[in-house]
């Protein structure tokens, strides 16, 4: 229970960091910043304790490993475009113009 535990802390910290940095580098979001952290927050537990349950009859640490890696990036993901913004293009759309279109 308490490797448990620890897998499933270790895991929201990626996505609770990129929650704040949301907050901080992309303030525009009007209202919809209070409901947008306590859902992502929701799904984000719910989707590690399903994982949790799910990686528990693996065998294999490889494999483990590699599902954790893919489930910290996707819970990432989910903070990034739940992320409102209220008038401005969204999160993913300002992100992929400043990284391929900023010249």
């Amino acid at each position: 229970m308490k490797k448990s535990m620890f897998i499933f802390f270790i895991a929201m910290i990626p996505s609770i960091a990129t929650m704040f940095l949301l907050v901080e580098f992309f303030p525009y979001t009007g209202l919809g910043r209070i409901v947008s952290i306590p859902a992502t927050l929701f799904l984000n537990i719910t989707f590690f304790i399903l994982f949790l349950h799910f990686t528990r009859n693996l065998i294999s640490v490889r494999f483990k490993c590699l599902f954790w890696i893919a489930a910290i990036l996707f819970s990432v993901l989910l903070a990034v475009v739940l992320h409102p913004q209220e008038y401005l293009p969204s999160v993913l759309r300002q992100l992929w113009e400043l990284m391929f279109f900023n010249k």
